[in-house]
């Protein structure tokens, strides 16, 4: 039942019959809740036009008219504007269950035989049926805003993705430029240095070389989002792919008193792969870890069998740094998320790095995951196929 209304309910009566009419009006004349503003029209003409003028808050609607029955009137009913959104009650003079059936499917809100109206009765399904509306109207409405918000949020995301790869190729060209004059600064090709000159020259060349990691994640990003990122896949040895990993992380890991070990099984298969591809994911991975690991950690790739699958390479990157928290490992994948860490020793990145990982493992068909222990580590793996795919390029 509707609480207490302060504006009376528009009723429209459609109904050829002034005698039912005049019923219909005594029912409604004390209502229990609020009041009520009856209408009346004779034919299904004069009520449709009645609901194009000023859609009332209700319908009362004898099925049988002289110029329409009430399935016609309903269809006709959808096609004015807000038509759909007018409950109507139908009203018949027998009760028919195969007619209630189809006047609901139809879209009327309620179906009563004349000789049950009372009232009560009316009262209670006028309310009903209106309460209904306004729900439906009100969901309607929460599904348009949140359309709106979800075209939105793609229209930012749009713009914000094209920004960062408008921004990431607007900037390569700039900082080409300053990389390659530091380089000729240190050659000594323009002047001897200092001692302290050549400290901050190295401390610009290390600062470029981490813009343009940020700036490929950026572009490397856009062409995954927009399914431009390519693979050039052919058979590779997973152990000549780990060992030059490896040896570039060297000077990092030595840096920080990192030890780096690798473990290859015997006998692995080659795997199909974009090398440069897999290069990349395995060089994310033990920066990363050499990153979060302590002065005298560890830090460990190994290459195996899969257990579960047979025609599939796994390769981990175990470290023994502070972990992982379990609140944080659902995310740690998400593009733009970053590890929260009290550490101001650890510096940040663009968030983009495991997102990249996670996705050109799965270009390759693969899988990654991370199992971490607060305090004792983590253990990142994925896997990568020894065999070509059905739709994959030739080498």
């Amino acid at each position: 039942m509707l609480a207490h209304r302060d504006a009376p309910l528009q009723i429209l009566i459609v109904d050829a019959s002034p005698e039912d009419r005049m019923v219909y009006r005594r029912h409604l004349q004390y209502p229990r809740v609020g009041t009520y503003d009856v209408w009346e029209a004779e034919t299904g003409a004069e009520g449709l036009a009645v609901c194009r003028r000023q859609p009332p808050d209700c319908v009362l609607l004898d099925y049988h008219l002289p110029d329409l029955d009430g399935l016609a009137f309903l269809t006709a009913l959808a096609g004015v504007a807000g038509g759909a959104a007018i409950p109507v009650i139908v009203l018949s003079g027998q009760g028919n269950e195969t007619l209630a059936v189809d006047v609901m499917k139809a879209g009327a809100a309620d179906y009563m035989p004349k000789p049950t109206v009372s009232a009560t009765a009316l009262e209670r399904a006028i309310a009903n049926a209106v309460e209904q509306a306004r729900l439906r109207a009100a969901l309607e409405e929460q599904r348009r805003m949140l359309a709106q918000t979800n075209a939105d949020l793609r229209r930012q995301h749009e713009e914000i993705r094209s920004f960062y790869h408008v921004l990431s190729h607007e900037m390569k060209t700039p900082l080409t430029v300053i990389w390659e004059s530091v380089a000729i600064v240190l050659d000594g090709r323009a002047g001897p240095l200092t001692a302290q000159q050549r400290k901050h020259l190295h401390r610009a060349k290390d600062g470029c070389a981490q813009l343009a990691l940020g700036l490929n994640d950026l572009l490397d990003a856009a062409r995954l989002e927009t399914g431009k990122l390519r693979l050039a896949p052919r058979a590779v040895a997973i152990d000549g792919v780990v060992a030059r990993a490896v040896a570039a992380m060297v000077p990092t890991a030595q840096a920080k008193g990192v030890i780096l070990q690798e473990s290859i099984a015997p006998d692995l298969p080659d795997v199909w792969i974009d090398e440069l591809r897999i290069a990349q994911v395995l060089g994310n991975l033990l920066s990363n870890a050499v990153k979060f690991s302590p002065a005298g950690g560890t830090v460990k790739v190994r290459a195996g069998h899969d257990p579960l699958r047979p025609r599939w390479v796994c390769v981990s990157v175990r470290d023994t740094g502070r972990g992982i928290e379990p609140a944080q490992r659902d995310a740690i994948f998400d593009r733009l998320y970053q590890v929260r860490t009290d550490d101001a020793g650890i510096e940040g990145g663009l968030g983009l790095g495991l997102y990249i990982c996670r996705e050109l493992v799965r270009l390759h068909g693969g899988e990654i995951w991370v199992e971490s222990t607060a305090g004792q580590g983590s253990t990142f793996t994925f896997t990568l196929p020894t065999e070509r795919a059905p739709d994959s390029p030739h080498p």
